[in-house]
């Protein structure tokens, strides 16, 4: 019985796989944000057994997908906004959101960490635990400097 619970969880998670990997473009080094508005990066690593992606949202509008390992570019109005994940599958319900002030032509660089402790988790935006896999998860606001040398490996979602 647990094991079907844990089935249908990583499919309701997105995490019933296709096969598929990232495969768009490489990361190259971000314009400078046009017309006021923001640009946010948003990436994770590669986590074992998923290769759906993660749908990012901006006030409940799906405006790109993040891929394991992958990264999502997002132009962002100015202000205040709810930022949502919502994993690519069957059944389409976010499980990770926050709201963030975003300034006028600024880049913005968030980072889906893993912490080993709910204290390593408190450097997050956002986090959460993970009852199946026992450990929280979390975005994290990243400097320029680190989040370029995260990036340059990864790829757009296609």
């Amino acid at each position: 019985m647990r094991v079907l619970a844990v089935i249908i969880a990583l499919m309701i998670q997105g995490c019933a796989s296709t096969g598929k990997q990232s495969t768009g473009a490489a990361f190259q080094m971000h314009e400078q944000p046009s017309n006021g508005k923001s640009i946010a990066y948003f990436f994770q690593p590669d986590m074992a057994g998923v290769n759906s992606c993660l749908l990012v949202g901006v006030d409940d509008i799906h405006k790109g997908c993040i891929g394991y390992p992958g990264f999502a570019k997002v132009e962002i109005d100015p202000g205040t906004r709810k930022i949502s994940f919502t994993p690519n599958a069957l059944i389409k319900i976010a499980n990770l959101s926050y709201e963030y002030n975003f300034e006028p032509n600024r880049v913005y660089y968030f980072e889906y960490q893993h912490f080993t402790s709910k204290a390593a988790s408190e450097k997050a935006v956002e986090s959460h635990y993970n009852m199946i896999l026992g450990y929280h998860l979390g975005w994290v606001s990243l400097e320029e400097q680190e989040a370029l040398l995260k990036l340059k490996n990864l790829k757009a979602w296609k």
